[in-house]
């Protein structure tokens, strides 16, 4: 599971970019684009504006696109084909700590909250704060 600001990919800023970063869309949910290139200065005033302070580059100016992971949790694909009874893990390590590693959702309300019962106790929560359970990591 990928969490905010997981690298994804480094693709060049060619003709077929955009139908990766669409791919991209497709499979992790929100992403952050970040222009490379080894002139950046020179690429920004190209096209008339100034670089920032931390020499930022607008994706598609580069010769690079680096693609993160944009959101936390799960994405919006995601929490729309999560069931009743599929197994859920707290994102950050200070919830698996006070909650367990492993819950079983019991309960869905609106477009982002969850409730979850873990081993010590039974959570409301946003889709943000919890991820799918992975076998793999455990």
């Amino acid at each position: 599971m990928l969490y905010k600001g997981s690298f994804i990919a480094r693709i060049p800023n060619d003709i077929h970019a955009q139908s990766k970063i669409d791919e991209f869309k497709k499979q992790h949910g929100q992403l952050r684009l970040c222009g490379r290139h080894k002139d950046r200065k020179g690429q920004m005033a190209k096209v008339g504006r100034t670089p920032n302070s931390h020499g930022d580059l607008s994706w598609w100016l580069g010769s690079e696109i680096v693609i993160y992971r944009g959101e936390s949790g799960m994405t919006y694909q995601q929490f729309k084909s999560l069931k009743v009874g599929d197994l859920v893990s707290p994102y950050h390590q200070v919830y698996q700590n006070k909650y367990g590693k492993v819950g079983i959702v019991i309960g869905k309300r609106g477009k982002n909250e969850l409730k979850v019962s873990f081993p010590t106790q039974t959570i409301a929560t946003s889709r943000q704060q919890i991820i799918l359970f992975n076998r793999e990591e455990q």
